[in-house]
């Protein structure tokens, strides 16, 4: 039996601004460029390759219409792209939900130092 392993960052996360809001809007926004730049480079490169075997796709793109298979990887994806997204308030979710906060936090240092 293959136990699973949670795989997130124990410990307060760093804060840059003394609104937490503006700090998890600038996670989200690190997590969707780094996914939009990865895009970007990809496309970029598939119409390198087809212009440089002189294949037109722009007409075809405009009128893909995609099958149910095809929609269903997109709509997973997309599922991905959002949970990545808002990872950061899903965490801090579940450290509210399990007690873990600023003063516990806080209480667990003095008590180790």
């Amino acid at each position: 039996m293959v136990k699973s392993v949670k795989r997130t960052v124990k410990g307060r996360r760093p804060k840059f601004n003394t609104d937490p809001a503006i700090d998890n809007v600038h996670a989200m926004m690190m997590a969707l460029t780094a996914e939009v730049t990865v895009l970007h480079d990809r496309l970029d490169t598939v119409e390198r390759i087809c212009e440089a075997k002189d294949i037109m796709l722009t007409e075809e793109i405009e009128n893909f219409v995609p099958d149910k298979q095809t929609l269903i990887a997109r709509e997973q994806w997309r599922q991905q792209l959002l949970k990545r997204m808002f990872y950061l308030l899903r965490e801090q979710a579940n450290d509210e939900a399990e007690g873990h906060t600023d003063v516990s936090y806080n209480a667990f240092l003095d008590e180790i130092a």
